[in-house]
């Protein structure tokens, strides 16, 4: 798996993002067909995980956890909705 960053590519949303909410960073990543959007405030990182074709697999959350979360054992969630479509990851700093 590739994580490709593609942030330049969503300047509206990043600007959007960090005008209009608490975060302090924003990136875009592709993961092949799914996207990420890994988002960073002083309380928490939040990491939405969404693909229009199908469902988010499983390896590609296991792998997004262990390439954009760096601490040891962090305490996350994982929300999705009932097609598994979009994965939200969040974890308290």
């Amino acid at each position: 798996m590739h994580l490709i960053d593609v942030t330049n590519s969503y300047r509206e949303l990043v600007h959007s993002q960090l005008n209009t909410t608490n975060v302090n960073y924003v990136k875009v990543y592709s993961l092949g067909n799914t996207s990420v959007i890994y988002t960073e405030s002083d309380d928490a990182i939040e990491i939405v995980l969404e693909n229009h074709n199908r469902r988010v697999r499983k390896e590609e959350i296991d792998f997004i956890i262990e390439r954009l979360i760096k601490e040891e054992a962090p305490a996350y969630t994982l929300i999705s909705d009932k097609n598994q479509r979009v994965i939200e990851i969040h974890v308290d700093k």
